[in-house]
Protein backbone atom coordinates (compact mmCIF):
# COMPACT_ATOMS: atom_id res chain seq x y z
CA UNK A 1 0.00 0.00 0.00
CA UNK A 2 0.89 3.28 -0.83
CA UNK A 3 0.90 5.21 2.75
CA UNK A 4 0.84 9.61 3.68
CA UNK A 5 0.89 11.28 6.88
CA UNK A 6 -0.08 14.50 6.42
CA UNK A 7 0.24 17.55 7.82
CA UNK A 8 -1.34 20.11 5.98
CA UNK A 9 -0.70 23.61 5.53
CA UNK A 10 -3.45 25.74 7.95
CA UNK A 11 -6.69 26.28 5.06
CA UNK A 12 -8.79 28.59 7.00
CA UNK A 13 -6.71 31.55 7.90
CA UNK A 14 -5.03 30.67 10.89
CA UNK A 15 -1.60 29.74 11.81
CA UNK A 16 -0.28 26.37 12.01
CA UNK A 17 -1.42 24.27 14.98
CA UNK A 18 0.82 22.91 17.29
CA UNK A 19 0.32 18.80 17.02
CA UNK A 20 2.12 16.92 19.89
CA UNK A 21 0.50 18.97 22.62
CA UNK A 22 -2.53 20.44 20.51
CA UNK A 23 -3.44 23.21 22.80
CA UNK A 24 -1.24 26.34 20.94
CA UNK A 25 -0.49 27.27 17.38
CA UNK A 26 3.14 26.53 16.74
CA UNK A 27 5.93 28.64 18.08
CA UNK A 28 8.65 26.39 15.79
CA UNK A 29 8.26 23.30 14.03
CA UNK A 30 9.10 19.83 15.78
CA UNK A 31 8.16 16.69 14.49
CA UNK A 32 5.74 14.32 15.47
CA UNK A 33 6.82 11.46 17.33
CA UNK A 34 3.02 10.35 17.45
CA UNK A 35 3.03 10.33 13.88
CA UNK A 36 6.27 8.60 13.65
CA UNK A 37 5.46 5.25 15.64
CA UNK A 38 2.52 4.51 13.57
CA UNK A 39 3.93 5.29 10.08
CA UNK A 40 7.29 3.00 11.39
CA UNK A 41 5.11 0.16 12.44
CA UNK A 42 3.12 0.17 8.73
CA UNK A 43 6.73 0.58 6.69
CA UNK A 44 8.40 -1.92 8.63
CA UNK A 45 5.20 -4.29 7.76
CA UNK A 46 6.23 -3.34 3.63
CA UNK A 47 3.80 -0.29 3.12
CA UNK A 48 5.58 2.59 0.73
CA UNK A 49 5.16 4.86 3.66
CA UNK A 50 5.96 8.77 3.90
CA UNK A 51 5.58 12.09 5.60
CA UNK A 52 4.65 14.94 4.28
CA UNK A 53 4.63 18.21 6.90
CA UNK A 54 3.83 21.27 4.50
CA UNK A 55 4.19 23.48 7.70
CA UNK A 56 7.95 22.32 8.51
CA UNK A 57 9.20 22.39 4.86
CA UNK A 58 7.50 26.08 4.57
CA UNK A 59 5.24 25.03 1.66
CA UNK A 60 2.32 27.20 1.18
CA UNK A 61 -1.81 26.70 0.14
CA UNK A 62 -1.08 26.79 -2.81
CA UNK A 63 1.63 24.25 -3.31
CA UNK A 64 -0.82 21.94 -1.39
CA UNK A 65 -4.18 22.35 -3.99
CA UNK A 66 -1.24 21.50 -6.53
CA UNK A 67 -0.48 18.34 -4.84
CA UNK A 68 -4.23 17.72 -4.21
CA UNK A 69 -3.65 17.48 -7.94
CA UNK A 70 -1.53 14.53 -8.47
CA UNK A 71 -0.91 12.93 -5.31
CA UNK A 72 -1.98 8.67 -5.76
CA UNK A 73 -1.47 7.45 -2.23
CA UNK A 74 -4.08 4.62 -1.47
CA UNK A 75 -4.31 5.91 2.32
CA UNK A 76 -3.43 9.18 4.18
CA UNK A 77 -3.61 9.28 7.63
CA UNK A 78 -4.30 12.73 9.79
CA UNK A 79 -2.98 13.13 13.24
CA UNK A 80 -5.68 15.55 14.00
CA UNK A 81 -5.90 17.55 16.92
CA UNK A 82 -8.69 20.53 18.11
CA UNK A 83 -6.97 23.65 16.57
CA UNK A 84 -6.46 21.91 13.08
CA UNK A 85 -9.77 20.05 12.94
CA UNK A 86 -11.18 22.32 10.22
CA UNK A 87 -7.92 22.57 8.07
CA UNK A 88 -7.56 18.54 8.75
CA UNK A 89 -11.40 17.86 7.10
CA UNK A 90 -10.94 21.24 4.37
CA UNK A 91 -7.65 18.76 3.15
CA UNK A 92 -9.60 15.97 3.11
CA UNK A 93 -12.32 17.57 1.34
CA UNK A 94 -10.16 18.87 -1.41
CA UNK A 95 -7.62 15.90 -2.08
CA UNK A 96 -11.03 13.82 -2.20
CA UNK A 97 -12.17 15.84 -4.84
CA UNK A 98 -9.07 15.74 -6.89
CA UNK A 99 -8.91 11.60 -5.72
CA UNK A 100 -11.91 9.78 -5.17
CA UNK A 101 -10.15 6.40 -4.62
CA UNK A 102 -7.86 7.76 -2.09
CA UNK A 103 -9.09 6.35 1.56
CA UNK A 104 -8.55 8.37 4.83
CA UNK A 105 -8.08 7.54 8.37
CA UNK A 106 -7.82 9.75 11.27
CA UNK A 107 -5.48 10.06 14.51
CA UNK A 108 -5.40 12.06 17.89
CA UNK A 109 -7.62 13.78 19.70
CA UNK A 110 -10.41 15.65 18.19
CA UNK A 111 -11.50 12.07 16.31
CA UNK A 112 -11.36 10.60 19.41
CA UNK A 113 -13.50 12.67 20.94
CA UNK A 114 -15.94 13.32 18.08
CA UNK A 115 -15.32 10.04 15.71
CA UNK A 116 -18.76 11.15 13.94
CA UNK A 117 -17.79 14.45 12.64
CA UNK A 118 -14.75 12.37 10.67
CA UNK A 119 -16.35 9.04 9.51
CA UNK A 120 -17.93 8.97 6.06
CA UNK A 121 -17.44 6.42 2.97
CA UNK A 122 -14.12 7.38 2.46
CA UNK A 123 -12.94 7.83 6.34
CA UNK A 124 -12.16 5.86 9.33
CA UNK A 125 -10.97 6.59 12.82
CA UNK A 126 -8.70 4.66 15.05
CA UNK A 127 -9.68 6.33 18.65
CA UNK A 128 -7.31 6.41 21.42
CA UNK A 129 -3.71 4.43 21.43
CA UNK A 130 -3.71 3.46 17.89
CA UNK A 131 -0.14 1.93 17.58
CA UNK A 132 -2.22 -1.37 17.94
CA UNK A 133 -4.69 -0.69 15.20
CA UNK A 134 -3.00 0.75 12.53
CA UNK A 135 -1.47 -2.28 10.66
CA UNK A 136 -4.59 -4.88 11.13
CA UNK A 137 -6.98 -1.63 9.85
CA UNK A 138 -4.84 -0.98 6.84
CA UNK A 139 -4.63 -4.62 6.12
CA UNK A 140 -8.40 -4.69 6.23
CA UNK A 141 -8.52 -1.98 3.70
CA UNK A 142 -5.96 -3.35 1.15
CA UNK A 143 -7.76 -6.98 1.35
CA UNK A 144 -11.27 -5.55 1.66
CA UNK A 145 -12.27 -7.59 4.68
CA UNK A 146 -14.63 -6.48 6.80
CA UNK A 147 -13.02 -3.65 9.85
CA UNK A 148 -16.02 -5.55 12.23
CA UNK A 149 -14.35 -6.50 15.55
CA UNK A 150 -11.68 -4.10 15.07
CA UNK A 151 -11.14 -2.80 18.68
CA UNK A 152 -11.27 1.01 18.90
CA UNK A 153 -12.39 2.33 15.70
CA UNK A 154 -15.03 4.28 13.75
CA UNK A 155 -16.29 3.96 10.52
CA UNK A 156 -19.61 4.00 8.52
CA UNK A 157 -21.21 0.72 6.77
CA UNK A 158 -24.92 0.92 5.27
CA UNK A 159 -25.36 4.08 6.17
CA UNK A 160 -24.92 3.46 9.86
CA UNK A 161 -21.83 4.90 12.18
CA UNK A 162 -20.01 2.27 13.62
CA UNK A 163 -18.22 2.34 16.58
CA UNK A 164 -16.18 -0.69 17.89
CA UNK A 165 -15.64 -1.04 21.62
CA UNK A 166 -12.51 -1.55 23.33
CA UNK A 167 -9.04 0.07 22.24
CA UNK A 168 -5.77 -1.71 22.06
CA UNK A 169 -3.33 -0.30 24.52
CA UNK A 170 0.35 -0.89 23.93
CA UNK A 171 1.37 -2.77 27.57
CA UNK A 172 4.83 -2.79 26.73
CA UNK A 173 6.51 0.15 25.44
CA UNK A 174 9.51 -1.43 25.20
CA UNK A 175 7.75 -3.75 22.37
CA UNK A 176 7.61 -1.22 20.02
CA UNK A 177 10.16 0.03 17.40
CA UNK A 178 11.97 2.98 17.54
CA UNK A 179 10.24 5.58 15.00
CA UNK A 180 12.08 6.08 12.11
CA UNK A 181 13.67 9.75 11.92
CA UNK A 182 14.40 8.63 7.95
CA UNK A 183 10.78 9.40 7.27
CA UNK A 184 10.87 13.19 8.33
CA UNK A 185 13.34 15.79 6.51
CA UNK A 186 14.35 16.53 10.15
CA UNK A 187 16.62 19.40 8.88
CA UNK A 188 13.70 21.52 8.78
CA UNK A 189 13.11 20.87 12.29
CA UNK A 190 14.38 23.06 15.61
CA UNK A 191 14.09 23.68 19.01
CA UNK A 192 15.17 27.64 19.91
CA UNK A 193 15.93 26.20 23.21
CA UNK A 194 18.64 23.88 22.03
CA UNK A 195 21.35 24.51 20.15
CA UNK A 196 22.33 22.14 18.14
CA UNK A 197 21.72 20.37 14.83
CA UNK A 198 19.84 18.20 13.36
CA UNK A 199 17.02 17.95 15.99
CA UNK A 200 14.30 14.94 16.76
CA UNK A 201 11.90 14.51 19.28
CA UNK A 202 11.77 11.40 22.03
CA UNK A 203 9.02 9.90 24.50
CA UNK A 204 10.28 7.62 27.43
CA UNK A 205 6.58 6.89 28.83
CA UNK A 206 3.33 7.25 28.22
CA UNK A 207 0.18 9.05 30.43
CA UNK A 208 0.44 11.37 33.40
CA UNK A 209 -0.94 10.51 37.10
CA UNK A 210 -1.71 13.97 38.51
CA UNK A 211 -4.96 15.83 38.77
CA UNK A 212 -4.50 19.30 37.68
CA UNK A 213 -8.44 20.01 36.42
CA UNK A 214 -7.37 21.75 33.51
CA UNK A 215 -4.85 19.36 32.25
CA UNK A 216 -4.28 18.73 28.31
CA UNK A 217 -1.43 16.08 28.21
CA UNK A 218 0.55 15.38 25.38
CA UNK A 219 -2.16 14.81 22.28
CA UNK A 220 -1.81 10.55 22.47
CA UNK A 221 -2.36 10.73 26.19
CA UNK A 222 -5.10 13.13 25.81
CA UNK A 223 -6.18 10.56 22.85
CA UNK A 224 -5.87 7.85 25.32
CA UNK A 225 -7.43 9.75 28.25
CA UNK A 226 -10.84 10.15 26.17
CA UNK A 227 -10.64 7.07 24.85
CA UNK A 228 -10.57 5.95 28.30
CA UNK A 229 -13.20 7.81 30.18
CA UNK A 230 -15.53 6.66 27.35
CA UNK A 231 -15.07 2.73 28.05
CA UNK A 232 -15.17 2.79 31.61
CA UNK A 233 -16.85 5.62 32.78
CA UNK A 234 -14.21 7.00 35.14
CA UNK A 235 -13.19 10.80 35.44
CA UNK A 236 -9.62 9.56 36.23
CA UNK A 237 -6.54 9.07 34.32
CA UNK A 238 -5.26 5.60 32.49
CA UNK A 239 -2.37 4.05 33.74
CA UNK A 240 1.15 5.92 33.13
CA UNK A 241 2.69 3.49 31.42
CA UNK A 242 7.32 3.71 31.51
CA UNK A 243 9.84 2.61 29.12
CA UNK A 244 12.98 0.95 30.87
CA UNK A 245 15.78 2.86 31.26
CA UNK A 246 17.47 0.56 28.80
CA UNK A 247 15.43 0.64 26.18
CA UNK A 248 15.44 4.64 26.43
CA UNK A 249 19.48 4.81 26.28
CA UNK A 250 19.62 1.98 23.50
CA UNK A 251 17.34 4.56 21.40
CA UNK A 252 19.22 7.56 22.56
CA UNK A 253 22.55 5.77 21.37
CA UNK A 254 20.71 4.77 18.11
CA UNK A 255 19.83 8.68 17.35
CA UNK A 256 23.29 9.72 18.72
CA UNK A 257 24.80 7.06 16.22
CA UNK A 258 22.89 8.62 13.48
CA UNK A 259 24.15 11.88 13.64
CA UNK A 260 21.42 13.97 16.01
CA UNK A 261 23.05 16.68 17.98
CA UNK A 262 19.48 17.55 20.22
CA UNK A 263 16.43 15.82 21.64
CA UNK A 264 13.08 16.83 23.26
CA UNK A 265 11.90 14.64 25.42
CA UNK A 266 7.93 15.33 25.40
CA UNK A 267 6.96 13.36 28.26
CA UNK A 268 4.16 14.89 29.51
CA UNK A 269 6.38 14.48 32.89
CA UNK A 270 10.37 12.91 32.18
CA UNK A 271 10.86 12.09 35.89
CA UNK A 272 9.55 9.20 37.12
CA UNK A 273 11.51 7.69 40.29
CA UNK A 274 14.84 8.95 41.36
CA UNK A 275 16.69 5.92 40.48
CA UNK A 276 15.13 5.55 37.21
CA UNK A 277 16.01 8.96 35.85
CA UNK A 278 20.01 8.91 36.89
CA UNK A 279 19.80 5.47 35.39
CA UNK A 280 19.31 7.16 32.39
CA UNK A 281 21.15 9.63 32.51
CA UNK A 282 24.21 7.59 33.61
CA UNK A 283 23.38 5.29 30.39
CA UNK A 284 22.99 8.75 27.95
CA UNK A 285 25.49 11.32 29.27
CA UNK A 286 28.83 9.97 27.27
CA UNK A 287 27.31 10.74 23.99
CA UNK A 288 27.54 14.24 23.47
CA UNK A 289 23.72 15.36 22.41
CA UNK A 290 22.10 17.88 24.51
CA UNK A 291 18.20 17.63 25.68
CA UNK A 292 14.95 18.84 27.29
CA UNK A 293 12.26 17.77 29.02
CA UNK A 294 9.61 18.59 31.37
CA UNK A 295 8.93 17.95 34.78
CA UNK A 296 6.65 18.99 37.73
CA UNK A 297 8.90 21.03 40.72
CA UNK A 298 7.83 18.44 43.39
CA UNK A 299 9.85 15.63 41.13
CA UNK A 300 12.95 18.05 40.73
CA UNK A 301 13.75 18.12 44.86
CA UNK A 302 16.57 15.22 44.58
CA UNK A 303 19.99 17.33 43.96
CA UNK A 304 22.13 14.02 43.22
CA UNK A 305 19.31 13.28 40.27
CA UNK A 306 19.27 16.88 39.06
CA UNK A 307 23.49 16.89 38.93
CA UNK A 308 23.09 13.52 37.03
CA UNK A 309 20.73 15.29 34.25
CA UNK A 310 23.06 18.12 34.12
CA UNK A 311 25.88 15.65 33.18
CA UNK A 312 23.94 13.91 30.87
CA UNK A 313 23.78 16.59 28.64
CA UNK A 314 20.59 18.21 29.82
CA UNK A 315 20.40 21.90 28.17
CA UNK A 316 16.74 23.20 30.10
CA UNK A 317 13.86 21.75 31.77
CA UNK A 318 10.06 23.20 31.48
CA UNK A 319 8.23 23.27 34.43
CA UNK A 320 4.75 23.77 34.68
CA UNK A 321 4.52 27.15 37.23
CA UNK A 322 0.75 28.01 36.87
CA UNK A 323 0.98 30.34 39.76
CA UNK A 324 2.60 31.86 42.77
CA UNK A 325 -0.06 31.60 45.02
CA UNK A 326 -0.77 28.58 46.86
CA UNK A 327 -4.96 29.26 47.16
CA UNK A 328 -4.86 28.85 43.30
CA UNK A 329 -2.75 25.85 43.11
CA UNK A 330 -4.71 23.83 45.45
CA UNK A 331 -8.30 24.79 43.92
CA UNK A 332 -7.00 23.59 40.38
CA UNK A 333 -5.52 20.37 41.84
CA UNK A 334 -2.24 21.30 40.89
CA UNK A 335 -0.83 18.85 43.71
CA UNK A 336 2.02 21.04 44.34
CA UNK A 337 3.58 23.63 46.66
CA UNK A 338 4.67 26.92 46.08
CA UNK A 339 7.99 26.20 48.09
CA UNK A 340 9.08 23.27 45.51
CA UNK A 341 9.55 26.03 42.57
CA UNK A 342 12.12 28.12 44.56
CA UNK A 343 13.91 24.12 45.79
CA UNK A 344 13.88 22.97 41.88
CA UNK A 345 15.31 26.57 40.78
CA UNK A 346 18.32 26.32 42.96
CA UNK A 347 18.94 22.65 42.06
CA UNK A 348 18.64 23.31 38.07
CA UNK A 349 20.96 26.49 38.68
CA UNK A 350 23.27 24.39 40.33
CA UNK A 351 23.50 21.90 37.78
CA UNK A 352 23.64 24.49 34.87
CA UNK A 353 20.10 23.79 33.24
CA UNK A 354 18.41 26.49 32.32
CA UNK A 355 14.96 27.07 33.04
CA UNK A 356 11.69 27.35 31.60
CA UNK A 357 8.23 28.40 33.93
CA UNK A 358 5.11 27.66 32.05
CA UNK A 359 2.41 30.67 34.05
CA UNK A 360 -0.93 29.55 33.71
CA UNK A 361 -3.14 32.97 34.16
CA UNK A 362 -7.18 32.65 35.13
CA UNK A 363 -7.41 29.39 36.33
CA UNK A 364 -9.99 29.78 38.56
CA UNK A 365 -11.96 32.30 40.09
CA UNK A 366 -9.77 33.09 42.95
CA UNK A 367 -7.62 34.67 39.91
CA UNK A 368 -7.05 38.79 39.86
CA UNK A 369 -5.24 40.74 38.09
CA UNK A 370 -3.18 41.09 41.97
CA UNK A 371 -2.41 36.89 41.84
CA UNK A 372 -1.22 37.82 38.38
CA UNK A 373 0.99 40.85 39.04
CA UNK A 374 2.54 38.69 42.50
CA UNK A 375 2.91 36.11 40.56
CA UNK A 376 4.79 37.90 37.25
CA UNK A 377 6.90 39.65 40.02
CA UNK A 378 7.92 36.40 41.65
CA UNK A 379 8.70 34.93 38.99
CA UNK A 380 11.28 37.69 37.18
CA UNK A 381 12.83 37.67 40.66
CA UNK A 382 14.02 34.07 39.97
CA UNK A 383 14.79 35.34 36.34
CA UNK A 384 14.20 32.37 34.53
CA UNK A 385 15.52 31.36 30.98
CA UNK A 386 12.24 31.16 29.59
CA UNK A 387 8.45 32.03 30.28
CA UNK A 388 5.54 30.70 28.44
CA UNK A 389 1.95 32.65 29.40
CA UNK A 390 -0.96 31.09 28.55
CA UNK A 391 -4.70 31.96 29.53
CA UNK A 392 -6.21 28.77 31.16
CA UNK A 393 -8.57 27.23 28.57
CA UNK A 394 -11.29 24.72 28.96
CA UNK A 395 -10.91 22.06 26.36
CA UNK A 396 -13.32 19.55 25.63
CA UNK A 397 -13.12 16.72 28.57
CA UNK A 398 -12.00 18.47 31.05
CA UNK A 399 -12.65 18.82 34.50
CA UNK A 400 -12.19 22.78 33.99
CA UNK A 401 -14.47 22.25 30.52
CA UNK A 402 -17.16 20.98 32.75
CA UNK A 403 -16.51 23.90 35.56
CA UNK A 404 -16.10 26.60 33.05
CA UNK A 405 -20.00 25.85 31.43
CA UNK A 406 -21.97 25.13 34.53
CA UNK A 407 -20.52 28.77 36.34
CA UNK A 408 -21.14 30.44 32.62
CA UNK A 409 -17.38 31.43 32.66
CA UNK A 410 -16.94 30.26 28.69
CA UNK A 411 -17.64 33.11 26.34
CA UNK A 412 -18.91 30.79 24.04
CA UNK A 413 -21.87 27.77 24.66
CA UNK A 414 -19.07 25.06 23.59
CA UNK A 415 -14.88 25.29 23.41
CA UNK A 416 -13.87 26.80 19.87
CA UNK A 417 -10.45 26.82 18.56
CA UNK A 418 -8.69 29.20 20.39
CA UNK A 419 -4.46 30.17 20.73
CA UNK A 420 -4.45 30.53 24.46
CA UNK A 421 -0.83 32.32 24.22
CA UNK A 422 -2.95 35.13 22.82
CA UNK A 423 -6.35 35.41 23.93
CA UNK A 424 -9.00 34.00 26.10
CA UNK A 425 -12.23 31.99 26.14
CA UNK A 426 -13.38 32.24 29.69
CA UNK A 427 -14.48 35.85 31.07
CA UNK A 428 -14.97 35.76 34.95
CA UNK A 429 -17.04 39.05 36.23
CA UNK A 430 -13.99 40.42 37.95
CA UNK A 431 -11.44 39.77 35.12
CA UNK A 432 -13.37 39.79 31.76
CA UNK A 433 -11.96 38.52 28.53
CA UNK A 434 -10.95 41.63 27.20
CA UNK A 435 -8.08 42.88 29.93
CA UNK A 436 -7.12 39.03 30.15
CA UNK A 437 -6.08 39.48 26.37
CA UNK A 438 -4.66 42.88 27.06
CA UNK A 439 -2.76 40.93 30.56
CA UNK A 440 -1.27 38.31 28.37
CA UNK A 441 0.59 40.50 25.34
CA UNK A 442 1.58 43.13 28.55
CA UNK A 443 3.43 39.94 30.13
CA UNK A 444 4.96 39.20 27.10
CA UNK A 445 6.40 42.53 26.21
CA UNK A 446 7.49 42.96 29.92
CA UNK A 447 9.18 39.72 30.36
CA UNK A 448 11.16 39.52 27.14
CA UNK A 449 11.75 43.23 25.95
CA UNK A 450 14.28 44.16 29.46
CA UNK A 451 17.03 44.79 27.97
CA UNK A 452 18.90 43.07 30.36
CA UNK A 453 17.42 39.62 29.47
CA UNK A 454 18.09 40.73 25.69
CA UNK A 455 21.65 40.81 26.34
CA UNK A 456 22.13 38.13 28.54
CA UNK A 457 20.15 36.03 25.66
CA UNK A 458 22.66 37.36 23.17
CA UNK A 459 25.72 36.63 24.78
CA UNK A 460 24.82 32.53 24.99
CA UNK A 461 24.13 32.66 21.48
CA UNK A 462 26.69 30.14 19.77
CA UNK A 463 25.78 30.89 15.74
CA UNK A 464 24.14 33.14 13.54
CA UNK A 465 21.51 30.12 13.54
CA UNK A 466 20.45 29.47 16.37
CA UNK A 467 20.02 33.48 16.69
CA UNK A 468 17.63 33.36 14.33
CA UNK A 469 15.90 30.20 15.50
CA UNK A 470 15.22 32.33 18.78
CA UNK A 471 14.33 35.43 16.74
CA UNK A 472 11.78 33.23 15.05
CA UNK A 473 10.13 31.96 17.96
CA UNK A 474 10.32 35.72 19.56
CA UNK A 475 7.85 36.89 16.69
CA UNK A 476 5.62 33.93 16.41
CA UNK A 477 4.86 34.83 20.05
CA UNK A 478 4.54 38.29 19.78
CA UNK A 479 2.82 37.86 16.62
Amino acid sequence: MKILFLIPPPLDQSLPAERIFGCNYGIYPQPNIFVLYPATILKNAGNKVEILDFPAMGKSKREFEAFCKIQDFDIIFFYTVFLSKRTDLAARDLLHKNNPHTLYIFLSTEPSANPNDFIDKSSIVIRGEPDSQVLSVVKALETSVTLSGISGISYTQNGLNIHEGGSCVIKDLDSLPFPDRSLLQYSNYYNPKLSRLPFTTMIASRGCSFGCYYCVPNSLDFAREIEFKRETGMSGKPPVRLRSAENVIHEFAWLAKLGFKSISFIDNQFVWGVDRTIKICDGIAAFDVEWSCLARADMLLDKSMIMAMGRAGCKYIDIGIESFDQRILDYIGKGCKVDAVYAAVDNLRSAGIEIEFNILLASCPLETEETIERTFREALNLDPDYILFSICTPFPYTRFNQLAKSEGWMIKPEYEAIDPMKESFISYPHLPKNRLDRIIRQLYVRYYFRPSYIWNRFKKVNNYRELLHKAKAALSILR
